[in-house]
C-alpha cells in the first residue's frame, strides 16, 4: 500500500511539471493527432496508398531512356594474301529512346486501380482516425475515472475508520461488541485495498493517455455537476443503419477492395490483347563493328511497335480464373462485414439506449443510499439498528456513487462508438462532449 501510494504521488510530481497537456478532451484529442505514435503510423500509410494514383497513371506515360556503352577490343585480322593486321580500337554506342503507349488496355486498368487503390487507403485512414478517437476519448474517461473511485476510496476508508471508531468508543461504554469493532476493521482493511488498486487504475490511465497524446496530462477537465446525457440524435436505429449503409469506412474499404478485385479480372485479361506504342529513337555510335572502323553513325527514328501475344501456355487464363475466385471472396467479405457493421450499430444503440436510463436509475440509487444511509446511523443512535447496518448503508452509497461515474462515462464513449460504426464520428462530436466537462477546481 506505501509503495503504490509513493508511485502516486510520484506520478503527481510528474504531471505537476511543465509541458504538461492541457486540460480539455479537445487539447488532448489534437494532442493524440500529432503524437500517437499508431496514428502517426496510420497517417504515413495513408500518403503511401495516394501514391497508387501516380503509379497508374505512370502506365499511360511516355518513357524516356538513355543507353550508353563503352568498350575496348583487340584483336588481329589475317587473310592469306597479306600479314596480319591488329585490330585495336574503341566500340562508342549512345542511344536516347522515347516509347509511348498509344493502345494498352492493361495500362488503362492499372490508371483506374490506382484511383480505387487511393481510395481505399482512404477509407481505411477514415476508420483508423476513428478508432483513436474513440481510443483517446476511453483513455481520457478512463483516467477520470480512475481519479473518481480514487476519490471515492478515500471517502470510504474515512467513513469506515469513523464507524471503527465509535465501535470502539461503544465497546468501551459496554454498548458495543468486539463483533462490531472486528466488522468496521475488516470493511476499513478491504477499502484499503480497493484504494491501492484504484491508485494503480489510476497510474496506468495517465500513463496510456500520455502516450497517446505524447506529454504528461495536466488536471483534467471533469464532468459538470450539472451532467444530463445528451440526447441521441437520430433518435431511430433504422436511420443509424442508413448512415452506416452510406458513410462506414469499413464498409467504403470493402466495397473499393471488390471493386479493385474486378479491376483485376480485366487488367489479366487484358494480357490477350495487342499493344501499340511509339517508338522514337535517336542513337550515336562510332567503330560499331569491324566492318564499320574509323566511321561514326547517327541513326534517328521514329515508328509504332505492335505486338499481338498469340499463346503464353494459358498463364493469362489460369490468372484470369484465379482473379475471378477472388473477387467473389471480396464479394462474400462485403457481405460478412456489412453483417457486422449493421450488427455493430445495433449494439451500441441499444448500449446509448440502456445507458441512459442506467444513469437514471443511479442517479436515483445514490440519493436513496444518501438517504438511507443517514437513516441507518441515526437508527443506530436510538438503538434500533447496528453498526453492520450502517456498514452495509454507507458501502451501498459508495458502490452507487462508482457505478453512477462508471455509467457516465460509459455513455460517453459507447455514444461515439456509435458514431463511428455509423461512419459520422468528427472532431465537432469530441467538441460537444468537451460542453458537458469543466477545468477541474
Amino acid at each position: 500500500m506505501r509503495c503504490s501510494l509513493q508511485a502516486l504521488a510520484a506520478a503527481t510530481l510528474v504531471l505537476s511539471s511543465t509541458g504538461v497537456l492541457a486540460g480539455g478532451l479537445l487539447d488532448a484529442y489534437l494532442a493524440a493527432r500529432a503524437n500517437d505514435p499508431t496514428f502517426r503510423a496510420a497517417r504515413y500509410e495513408r500518403e503511401a496508398g495516394q501514391q497508387a494514383i501516380a503509379i497508374g497513371r505512370s502506365s499511360l506515360l511516355p518513357v524516356v531512356a538513355i543507353s550508353a556503352s563503352y568498350s575496348k577490343n583487340r584483336g588481329e585480322r589475317q587473310s592469306t594474301t597479306s600479314t596480319p593486321d591488329d585490330l585495336d580500337y574503341a566500340d562508342k554506342q549512345a542511344a536516347l529512346t522515347l516509347r509511348q503507349p498509344l493502345f494498352n488496355y492493361e495500362a488503362f486498368v492499372r490508371k483506374q486501380q490506382g484511383g480505387v487503390q487511393a481510395a481505399y487507403s482512404d477509407a481505411v485512414f477514415d476508420r483508423k482516425e476513428g478508432e483513436m478517437t474513440v481510443k483517446l476519448a476511453a483513455a481520457y474517461f478512463e483516467a477520470l475515472f480512475s481519479g473518481e473511485r480514487l476519490t471515492l476510496a478515500e471517502a470510504e476508508i474515512t467513513a469506515y475508520e469513523a464507524q471503527r471508531e465509535l465501535a470502539q468508543r461503544r465497546r468501551k461504554g459496554g454498548e458495543g461488541t468486539v463483533t462490531e469493532v472486528a466488522e468496521a476493521e475488516s470493511r476499513m482493511q478491504l477499502a484499503r485495498a480497493g484504494r491501492a488498486d484504484a491508485a494503480d487504475r489510476l497510474l496506468v490511465a495517465t500513463h496510456a493517455l500520455a502516450v497517446m497524446t505524447g506529454k504528461p496530462s495536466g488536471r483534467l477537465w471533469v464532468l459538470r455537476p450539472d451532467f444530463v446525457p445528451p440526447v441521441l440524435q437520430p433518435a431511430r436505429i433504422e436511420e443509424w443503419l442508413a448512415l452506416a449503409e452510406d458513410n462506414s469506412p469499413e464498409l467504403r474499404a470493402r466495397r473499393k477492395a471488390f471493386e479493385l478485385a474486378g479491376l483485376d479480372i480485366e487488367r489479366i485479361r487484358a494480357g490477350h490483347l495487342p499493344q501499340l506504342d511509339l517508338v522514337a529513337r535517336a542513337s550515336r555510335s562510332e567503330n560499331e563493328t569491324i566492318s564499320t572502323l574509323n566511321q561514326r553513325t547517327r541513326i534517328n527514328s521514329l515508328g509504332v511497335q505492335l505486338n499481338i501475344p498469340v499463346y503464353a501456355g494459358g498463364r493469362v487464363s489460369a490468372l484470369a480464373e484465379q482473379a475471378v475466385a477472388n473477387r467473389e471472396r471480396t464479394r462474400a467479405e462485403l457481405e460478412a462485414v456489412t453483417t457486422e457493421v449493421q450488427l455493430e450499430v445495433r449494439r451500441q444503440f441499444l448500449a446509448a439506449v440502456t445507458g441512459i436510463d442506467r444513469i437514471g436509475a443511479y442517479q436515483k440509487a445514490v440519493e436513496a443510499s444518501r438517504v438511507a444511509s443517514e437513516g441507518t446511523k441515526r437508527g443506530m443512535a436510538a438503538g434500533i439498528r447496528t453498526n453492520t447496518d450502517v456498514l452495509d448503508a454507507e458501502r451501498q452509497m459508495f458502490v452507487a456513487q462508482r457505478d453512477l461515474a462508471q455509467a457516465r462515462y460509459e455513455f460517453l464513449v459507447g455514444s461515439l462508438r456509435l458514431k463511428l460504426a455509423a461512419g459520422v464520428l468528427a472532431e465537432k462530436d469530441i467538441a460537444e462532449i468537451e460542453k458537458l466537462l469543466r477545468p477541474d477546481e
